[in-house]
This record gives structure tokens, sequence and C-alpha cells, in this order.
């Protein structure tokens, strides 16, 4: 039954091509897979945040392309590349780079399916075992990057701050943006010596929500569960699991109108307006999803990092959960 506390908002994007390359993105990559005691030198983000020329609550969790090519060679600062491996092989990431990024492939990294359910958060061991591999410390400054408007980028991010390695930022744009403006590309393959990565604080719960919370939360009214797939998904003409459509009383959002046709973030007052203009608003509880949690991650950092909402959770199962569970145990709503 619909929830009538919701006024169902959906917010239409007419680059049809640009969002579907993006969903598709999320959902295959699913479907294919889909500290230390020494002195170390800190890295200062100053230059960048001091100004915080589109007026970000945090502007410490995202950094400029001119301030990644300046700072890119400093102690303790590792840049990672999340783009996916195909076939085994990390193709995006050998045909060129940002130089001295590794690559962390972050639809293995930071998604396995558990309980028959794809797209699950891993253990945080098996999170260490890769940073580990790679050779990350828990005492270096993180910039994670793709090429999809930081979606990947932003499951990533998200992993680590579960899991309390909170000194990670995104790249404002992604490879496409850098190599457009005329930044140097590598080829060169980044290998970084060996580390025995541990997460040194406890995991952060209140960034998860299970589907029986989300379900509790239809009946509440300090509640709000932003769908951040595409209005076809949320409408159930474009079915992705055994039923479609969208969870009662939710908003649809679709995650790609956060950033600007060149991948950047917009600036926080056309964020504002976009979230209150759907009535997602910070002084309400805010449950994100999408068909893996994917997209979901990248409105949860717009919501939780860029805006300062105070209550953000991602709701890890997500439609790929949702809309294969019985009908008793996950109501579903077709209205637009």
């Amino acid at each position: 039954m619909l929830n009538i506390k919701f006024n169902l908002i959906v917010i239409s994007v007419t680059m049809v091509l640009i969002l579907g390359a993006c969903s598709d993105t999320e959902d295959t990559a699913v479907e294919v897979s889909e500290s230390e005691s020494t002195q170390v030198e800190k890295v200062s983000l100053d230059s960048d945040s001091s100004s915080n020329p589109k007026g970000y609550q945090n502007p410490e969790r995202i950094v400029s392309l001119e301030w990644l090519n300046e700072h890119r060679n400093d102690d303790n600062l590792v840049i990672v590349d999340v783009r996916k491996l195909k076939d085994g092989v990390a193709e995006s990431y050998n045909a060129g780079h940002i130089p001295g990024a590794i690559n962390i492939p972050a639809n293995t990294t930071f998604q396995i399916e558990t309980d028959g359910v794809r797209g699950i958060l891993p253990t945080a061991g098996h999170i260490e075992n890769v940073l580990s591999q790679s050779g990350v410390k828990p005492s270096d400054t993180i910039i994670f990057y793709d090429d999809i408007k930081s979606l990947w980028a932003s499951r990533a991010l998200w992993g680590m701050e579960v899991y309390g390695h909170t000194n990670t930022k995104l790249l404002d744009g992604d490879i496409k943006l850098w190599e457009s403006n005329g930044y140097e590309i590598s080829q060169d393959s980044v290998q970084l010596s060996a580390s025995d990565y541990t997460f040194s604080a406890a995991p952060n719960n209140n960034l998860v929500i299970g589907w029986e919370a989300v379900k509790a939360s239809i009946e509440d009214n300090s509640d709000v569960v932003c769908d951040t797939r595409s209005p076809g998904e949320y409408t159930g003409k474009d079915v992705r699991a055994e039923r479609g459509g969208h969870i009662p009383g939710s908003i649809n959002v679709e995650w790609v109108n956060n950033a600007s046709e060149d991948g950047t973030f917009l600036d926080a007052d056309s964020l504002k307006k976009l979230y209150n203009t759907a009535n997602i608003t910070p002084d309400k509880k805010v449950y994100t999803l999408c068909q893996t949690a994917v997209r979901a991650t990248h409105t949860w950092f717009v919501l939780s990092e860029l805006l300062g909402y105070e209550n953000v959770a991602v709701y890890d199962g997500s439609w790929i959960e949702w809309g294969n569970k019985s009908t008793d145990e996950t109501p579903i709503d077709l209205k637009a």
C-alpha cells in the first residue's frame, strides 16, 4: 500500500545514452564478478579545501585535478584507480592511468556475493588482504578515482569508511576529465611493497542498513528512502530482479543528477536544491539504494560528505535483494 507520507518524485534525465551506460556498468560489473609506528609526513589539503569554491560541508573529502597533479608525488599519499579487471587483466588501467596510481578493482574488493545476494560489502579481512597485497598502509591518505563520474570510487570510499579508514578522498572528476584537461597519462604499472594492513577503528555500522530496517522505515515519518536508480527501474519498466518497481514511499533521485556532464560534482547550492525539491532533507534519516548499492554510495557521499547530512545509510542489499524476496517480506509499488 502506498505510504502517503512521501511525495513520490521522479527526477528525469534527458541524457539517455549516458544514464543507461552508467547504470549498466554497475550491474554488469557485479554480475561478472558483480599503522605504522614511524613518523610520516602528513598530506596537506589546505591548498584545495581552504577556498572551497563549491561550498561543500566537508571539502577535505574531495580534491581537484589541479591539486592532485601538484601533489601526486607527496609522501604517504596513495592514488587508487578502482577500474575493474577484464578476464583477470587490468586492461583499462594498463591503457592509461594517473601517474603513480595503483589498481585496486572496486567491484571485487568492495563487493562480494553473500547468502545469495550479489554486491554485498565483504568482511574487513577480505579488504585488508587486498590492501596488504597492494601495499596500502593505515597511515596513507587515499585518493580514489574511476572513469564513471566517481561511481565506483564512491563505493570504495564508502567501504573504507565503514571499516574506519576515514582518510580517504575522491577526485572531483574522473580519468576521462583528467586526460581531456591535458594532464599526464601513464602506462607504467605501479607495484608498491606489500604491507600488513589492518583496520584500526571499529566498524561504523551506522553507515549500513538491512532490509528489515528499511521495511520498518516505510511507516516512520522521520525516515526517507532515496532510490538512486533510473526512472525506468523505479517504475518497474526496467526489471533487474524477480520483481520490478520500488519501495513504497521511496523517492527517486537518480544518481547522475549529482554530477555535471564532465563528471565533476555539482556545487552545494545545486545539490541542496535537487534534494530539497525532492523532500530529502537533512532533518530525516536517509537510506539510499540502487541495484547493488554502487549508485547508492555515490548519493551517500553527496548527502553525507558534500552536504553534511548527519543520518545517511546505504541499504547494501538494495534492489537485488528486495526485488528477489517474497511480496510478504518486501512490499513493492509500481506507481510513478
